[in-house]
């Protein structure tokens, strides 16, 4: 009777464990087998099983021809299983799952001492769970080939940086203009050749023909020839107006350029005092293109031959340009 006692209890200790590792339905871990990182390999097993599926036996073939491509001298091979049955059963099943896939690897041409083999039972889980938890993708083999250092990069040249864009040309700024326009004037102080040799008034009108040099800059010089026909006055008939022009031009507002000037020349014919002028010039000039400007002016000459200052010349005039 008591052999018969201690055999009953004998298999009351033992039944969980066989019990827990030898009837449960196969099923297939979520993750699936080969390599999941660089020269990371998992193999899984059916529950309780240490023998090697066709597709273990796949992803083991992978693995040892990555271990000959790598120049490697060792690879590990990590055995696990779930945490159903007893820590030291699953201990002893982790180390037959590893023993496996070292046969197969030797099989295949790896040197059967560059194979590392150990066994983690239940304690490195794939997936956490508690104890007495069925869980597929914990029953695996780890196989480890070390993978060689990557190159380094290849240095990369410094590059120059690029070259500025090239400058535009600059366009020369246009310094010479021509101008041709009308001129009206009232003389003040006509001398009368025909009469008594006093002094009447007379009207003057005729083209002016003017060649500018840096016009639209600070200063400016000018010079200016007329033709002017006199009427209204004793003496009628062709007259000339020939002066030199220092011209001033504070305001460049690109479009609208006022001036000031100070003309100095002289005038000569039936209608004028004969004799030197000079007096000011005030006016301006509107581009109406890049090229083509109109200007309208006033002018007084003072006539040096007459003493009084209101014996001159009043001028009015308007002109068309062309700057080059």
């Amino acid at each position: 009777m008591s052999k018969w006692l201690l055999s009953a209890a004998i298999v009351a200790l033992v039944s969980p464990a066989v019990q827990a590792q030898t009837t449960a339905p196969t099923t297939q871990p979520m993750t699936d087998a080969g390599e999941v990182a660089r020269g990371r390999y998992l193999v899984f097993f059916d529950f309780n099983k240490s023998t090697l599926t066709p597709a273990a036996r796949q992803v083991i073939s992978e693995a040892a021809a990555d271990f000959r491509n790598s120049g490697q001298s060792q690879l590990q091979v990590v055995g696990h299983t779930d945490t159903s049955g007893s820590a030291a059963y699953n201990q002893r099943l982790s180390e037959r799952r590893a023993a496996s896939v070292q046969a197969e690897l030797v099989r295949l041409g790896v040197p059967e001492s560059a194979v590392v083999v150990t066994g983690s039972g239940q304690n490195d889980l794939l997936v956490p769970t508690a104890d007495q938890v069925r869980e597929p993708q914990n029953r695996r083999v780890e196989i480890i080939v070390p993978q060689p250092p990557a190159p380094a990069p290849a240095p990369v040249a410094e590059q120059a940086p690029p070259a500025p864009p090239p400058e535009p040309p600059r366009e020369e700024p246009k310094r010479f203009t021509f101008k041709l326009g009308a001129l009206y004037g009232h003389n003040f102080g006509e001398s009368d050749k025909a009469g008594s040799g006093s002094k009447t008034q007379n009207d003057l009108i005729g083209p002016e023909l003017t060649f500018d040099a840096l016009p639209g800059d600070i200063v400016g010089l000018s010079l200016k020839q007329s033709v002017l026909y006199s009427f209204n006055g004793v003496d009628d008939g062709v007259n000339g107006r020939t002066i030199l022009s220092l011209g001033l031009t504070p305001l460049n507002l690109i479009v609208f350029r006022p001036y000031l000037s100070a003309n100095f020349g002289g005038v000569y014919g039936p209608g004028f005092q004969d004799g030197l002028v000079a007096g000011p010039e005030l006016g301006f000039n509107v581009g109406l293109t890049d090229t083509i400007n109109l200007g309208l002016k006033v002018a007084y000459d003072y006539q040096f031959r007459n003493t009084d200052w209101d014996d001159g010349i009043l001028w009015g005039g308007l002109d068309l340009g062309y700057r080059f």
